[in-house]
């Protein structure tokens, strides 16, 4: 049953997918609005299970945040952190909430600079030369790499609990992933017309960071004691459980190919 579930919302989502991200402009700006939207609501819920009551306002200040880094300039980006530091330390100071104070505030920065401004190099990757095409390809990789990495580290992992944030993954499948992201990035080069640089950046940023991503969001989710970030998407777990590769193998790829130019 579960499988099946899991098949049914890939063969749902992909083309979907796909499309918006061919698509880019406002397509993808608002696609990633809201899966932004969502997966600030799933960090605020898992918050919860440790008692972090963070603000409702941290979710539409951190789409500020969003839209400023998608929109604006390095000025804009830093108002609009500034606003929702501000904001949020109000809060607790005119209502007298000391206890668990500076959690608060701390989370609130974290969710939005993870959340926010990490997925906002999403969109930022499709307005570049040829980027729509770029994004497209680092989803595709990206997918590609965590299957492999499941299934190489399924079939031929032997040395596991190095990583004890995630104590079923190998160093087996670590490195099989990045094996299939240079093989796939490479095949996605003569498929369409990116560089070689492109395609070895786009290798390094699903292989390695993307990896790193999803080990960051396990660190997160074991320090709040849950299992899933949400459950909307069925067999799949929350919406930040399917982006948290992404989030942060777009910004690494979009800092490889500025630093480039």
């Amino acid at each position: 049953m579960e499988l099946i579930k899991r098949t049914g919302v890939a063969l749902v989502f992909i083309p979907l997918l796909l499309f918006i991200f061919s698509s880019g402009g406002y397509w993808l700006a608002g696609f990633v609005a809201a899966i932004t939207f969502i997966s600030l609501m799933e960090m605020r819920l898992m918050a919860k299970e440790k008692d972090i009551d963070i603000p409702w306002i941290v979710i539409l200040l951190g789409m500020i945040v969003y839209f400023a880094s998608i929109y604006g300039d390095q000025l804009y980006i830093l108002s609009s952190i500034f606003l929702l530091f501000t904001v949020v330390t109000a809060i607790d100071l005119f209502s007298n909430r000391l206890e668990n104070a500076a959690t608060r505030i701390a989370f609130s920065l974290l969710a939005t600079v993870y959340v926010a401004f990490f997925m906002s190099a999403i969109y930022k990757v499709s307005e570049l030369n040829n980027g729509p095409r770029l994004i497209t390809g680092l989803l595709i990789i990206t997918w590609i790499t965590d299957s492999a990495a499941y299934f190489v580290g399924m079939n031929l992992g032997k040395h596991r609990g190095v990583f004890k944030a995630s104590p079923k993954k190998s160093i087996e499948g670590f490195i099989g992933g990045i094996v299939f992201a240079f093989i796939s990035a490479f095949a996605y080069k003569y498929v369409k017309d990116i560089t070689i640089t492109q395609a070895i950046f786009m290798a390094i940023a699903a292989g390695f960071f993307g990896q790193f991503g999803d080990l960051i969001e396990s660190v997160i989710k074991r320090d709040f004691g849950v299992k899933d970030s949400g459950s909307l998407l069925p067999g799949h777990g929350g919406i930040l459980d399917r982006f948290d590769s992404l989030m942060i193998s777009a910004p690494a790829f979009l800092l490889m190919l500025i630093f480039i130019n």
